[in-house]
This record gives structure tokens, sequence and C-alpha cells, in this order.
């Protein structure tokens, strides 16, 4: 089982060993994100205070089209992709939160062990809302810490 830890520039070009633009593989995902302090309006669960930080949201991609799903989450991150239906749309859409990095790990359901092994969330409910997790959102001091932790869960949890 291999982890990939992969720039957010880097998907869906030739460049990307997960073929995204192509056939992807299903799986798991961690989208690492560099937060300053700030507000962010996370649809029903209102507004949020944030602590400035490296946040890891996970989630996972197995229905159709499998990890494409994180081209959509690039898209949403670098404002070309209005729409919310995530919460991490929220996130990952304000504009002072930017994708640092893409952790995934190909044909492994790990999505909930992954993320309660993850640093304990800031917003409760927050990616959970169809899961019994208390949160699918991590924050760790930057986004280095936030990177390593999420690939080292992967490895072990994958």
């Amino acid at each position: 089982m291999t982890v990939h830890s992969l720039a957010p520039e880097v998907l869906g070009t030739d460049d990307d060993p997960l073929e995204l633009d192509a056939l992807a593989p299903t799986g798991t995902y961690a989208l690492v994100f560099d937060v300053p302090e700030c507000t962010v309006e996370v649809g029903a669960l209102g507004k949020r205070r944030l602590s400035a930080g490296g946040y890891v949201y996970v989630g996972s991609a197995f229905g159709a089209g499998g990890l494409r799903r994180v081209l959509r989450h690039r898209r949403v991150a670098a404002g070309d992709h209005d729409a919310r239906h995530w919460h991490v749309d929220y996130l990952s859409g304000h504009p002072d939160v930017s994708l640092a990095r893409v952790v995934c790990v190909a044909d492994s359901d790990i999505e909930c062990e992954a993320a309660a092994a993850l640093a304990d969330g800031p917003i409760a409910g927050f990616g959970s809302s169809d899961c019994d997790c208390e949160s699918h959102l991590a924050r760790y001091g930057g986004i280095d810490e936030a990177t390593a932790a999420s690939s080292a869960v992967f490895r072990e949890k994958g």
C-alpha cells in the first residue's frame, strides 16, 4: 500500500501518480489546509472562529469517479468552483485558506479510523454528518506537522 503526499498542482497532470485525469482509483484522502486566524461560515454548523494552523480534513471517495473527487476540492480551494455541498467546501472556499497538500491512499477505506487517530477536531460534527465520528477535521500547529501526521496515520491504518 502506497501513501501519496502530493502538491495540489500535480493532481490531474502527467506527473500525477494516481492518474486522476483518467480512470481514478477509489480510496481515502486527507486535504491539508494552511489556515490563518479567521471566521468561517460552515453551512448548518454556523460561523466558527479558527485559530491559525495546519488543518487536516479526511474524506473518502468510493463512488463514481473515485479519487477524482479531490480535483473538485482543488477547484473549490482555487476559487474556480463556487458550489458548497460539504462542510469542507466552506473551509476550502474561504479566500484566506489555501490547500497545501493532498495525502491519499488508493483502494483503502480508512476514513473514520484516520479521522479518529488525528488530533482533536476544532469543530464538532465537521465532515461527520454521515457517521458517528466526532469530527473529520483536525488542527495542528502548521502544515508540515499536519502533513506528517496525516501521512503517518494513513501508513498505519492503510
